[in-house]
């Protein structure tokens, strides 16, 4: 599969703009803050249904504008596909593939299986445990409907559970069976999700170890550990039960797999508090092309890669290493940002067979 075409519309600061793409590397470069990563943006909402940098879609609309469009062409067996995404004040996002609109939103999640490395991504080291519960999830999802579906009732029951709660303390009554029966259905969605996460994790962590130690070309250990506060030893729903008077008390439900956490170890010390800044960097691409490789494991369908400004962030050593996975040809089609063109030619005329396609942005114009 491969994103021959992409317009945009009213997105971002493009008034309109339409892409053809190389179905190998697409290197687009400009200035910065010409909107090279809007770009990627578009093409990760074409896959995920939401932008990577800013999950507002209204704060996706151009400035003075009421709604924007997104619109892919993919091919795959020479068969066209064509993904539109249209966002509107006011309205509900309307998401179509071939003119037929989704009647939900999930039902897409893994068409396109889609992994992104940017700059930023060095927050799910430094950030809090949302940030790497978001990352774990989103990546199943597009392996797994079913662990997508009991995530989305999980979050509505749980939104539901803490206003029940809240109610609890505000009008002075309690209803046990009410509670109860929130207390099944987060048991039961909760169950299968933390199931699905450890039975992930014992698969992709030694994916993850082996392009690790290719990029940081280094012999230290590192470790991915799922923290759960859930025992289950004793079931999912006595754990709600035991943290009953405390969730009465304080209006949230306090044990769950929303509060369970990824924890990133190098040489068994986390990395947040005891890496090098290249250490964590190695860490994080790795984590992402281990992503990659899962994905490309388990799906029929080569995922896009998206690099945004890779090439003033990494070293030497672990630009050269990716470049040359990607001149092996593990990937299938790459979007790649730089702010010189001379960079880029540099790197990929070197490259023997590889289709390479300039795109030269400027401001909101192609």
């Amino acid at each position: 599969m491969y994103l021959a075409k992409l317009k945009l519309l009213q997105f971002k600061n493009y008034t309109q703009a339409n892409f053809d793409f190389s179905t190998q590397v697409n290197c687009i470069f400009g200035p910065n803050g010409v909107g090279k990563t809007n770009i990627l943006d578009a093409i990760y909402y074409l896959a995920l249904t939401k932008s990577y940098f800013n999950q507002q879609d209204h704060q996706n609309i151009k400035h003075n504008e009421s709604f924007f469009v997104v619109e892919g062409t993919f091919i795959q067996d020479k068969i066209d596909e064509t993904i539109r995404i249209n966002v509107q004040n006011g309205k509900k996002k309307s998401i179509q593939i071939n003119n037929n609109e989704y009647s939900k939103l999930s039902e897409h999640i893994g068409q396109i299986p889609l992994t992104i490395i940017t700059p930023n991504d060095i927050y799910l080291i430094n950030e809090g445990s949302e940030e790497r519960r978001k990352f774990l999830d989103g990546f199943i999802s597009q392996l797994d409907k079913n662990y997508l579906n009991h995530l989305l009732v999980y979050n509505r029951t749980l939104d539901q559970r803490n206003k029940l709660l809240k109610n609890f303390f505000e009008f002075r009554y309690f209803d046990e069976k009410l509670l109860e029966t929130y207390n099944q259905m987060l048991s039961s969605s909760g169950s299968y999700i933390l199931e699905k996460r450890d039975t992930f994790l014992k698969s992709f962590t030694p994916i993850f170890k082996k392009h690790y130690k290719i990029i940081s070309n280094l012999n230290e250990e590192v470790e991915i550990i799922y923290e759960s506060n859930i025992d289950m030893d004793i079931g999912y729903l006595a754990n709600l039960k035991i943290s009953e008077q405390d969730d009465l008390r304080s209006m949230r439900t306090h044990v769950g797999i929303h509060k369970d956490d990824l924890v990133f170890h190098i040489d068994n010390y986390p990395i947040k508090k005891f890496g090098s800044q290249g250490q964590q960097k190695s860490y994080i691409i790795a984590l992402k092309l281990a992503q990659f490789d899962y994905l490309k494991q388990s799906s029929s369908k080569t995922p896009l890669l998206l690099l945004d400004d890779i090439f003033e962030k990494l070293d030497e050593h672990r630009l050269n290493t990716l470049m040359t996975m990607i001149s092996e040809k593990n990937f299938g089609q790459i979007f790649i940002t730089d702010t010189h063109e001379s960079r880029l030619k540099n790197v990929f005329d070197n490259m023997n067979q590889v289709d390479v396609a300039y795109l030269n942005i400027e401001k909101g114009i192609y």
